[in-house]
């Protein structure tokens, strides 16, 4: 039992490895993730800025016609005044010309609000602008990078899928469908250490008595609390 033991951990060291291997390149690809969000977002606010500046351009656009077209008005109505024989028809142009002048004197503050819009969008959109530049260049040099690792990891992986198979093989069935089932269930780890007493895999005491046949190395036994395989570790701290 002894050699099953130590061949069950010699798998659990292989095993441990190959999950991080695969913990690297999930963490590789998050961190490209993150950045490729971070570019939507970026690209996101900048059309955002972009469209809000054509409306108001557009806006602007109707509003100096608008005033054109009133200026145009009340130069109208100020020639018709000179012609008028009533004062009614004199007080009617006077009101037009009032109305036409206050509805320019709005548009005028509003074409200067839109100008001052206008402004800080344009500066918004080119910091951003210019930090998208910097974060594509970024995304393309960390792409490169994480595809010239994960084909390391790759080669790794594949060489350590190998060694789990021979050592996998050097175990009984029985033991090794054990092995699997506790380690699926434990994250990944299903042998624990105990030193004086104490499980590794739970840091939990475990029995006197338990503890004393496990020096002996003789049977195979399992955590009463976690469940996980127990070997005696000295060497552990």
């Amino acid at each position: 039992m002894k050699e099953q033991i130590n061949n069950l951990r010699e798998l659990q060291e292989v095993d441990l490895e190959i999950d991080r291997i695969d913990a690297a390149i999930t963490t590789g690809d998050e961190e490209l993730q993150e950045q490729r969000t971070s570019i939507e977002k970026l690209q996101g606010a900048i059309a955002e800025y972009r469209e809000k500046l054509a409306l108001g351009a557009e806006r602007r656009q109707l509003l100096e016609s608008e005033v054109q077209e009133a200026q145009a008005l009340i130069k109208d109505r100020q020639n018709k005044m000179m012609k008028v024989q009533t004062n009614r028809e004199y007080q009617s142009l006077l009101k037009e010309i009032e109305d036409a002048k206050n509805a320019n004197r709005q548009r005028e503050e509003e074409l200067v609000r839109l100008l001052e819009q206008d402004e800080y969008l344009q500066k918004k959109d080119e910091e951003q602008s210019a930090l998208l530049v910097g974060e594509e260049a970024s995304l393309a040099e960390q792409t490169a990078s994480r595809e010239a690792e994960t084909v390391k990891f790759a080669a790794k992986r594949q060489k350590m899928n190998k060694d789990r198979e021979a050592k996998a093989k050097k175990i009984k069935a029985d033991l090794l469908r054990k092995y699997e089932l506790i380690r699926a269930k434990r994250d990944g780890l299903a042998m624990a250490g105990v030193n004086k007493g104490v499980c590794y895999g739970c840091y939990m005491n475990v029995p006197p008595q338990l503890y004393n046949e496990l020096l002996r190395e003789d049977k195979m036994h399992i955590c009463p609390t976690c469940n996980r395989m127990l070997y005696h570790s000295p060497d552990k701290e």
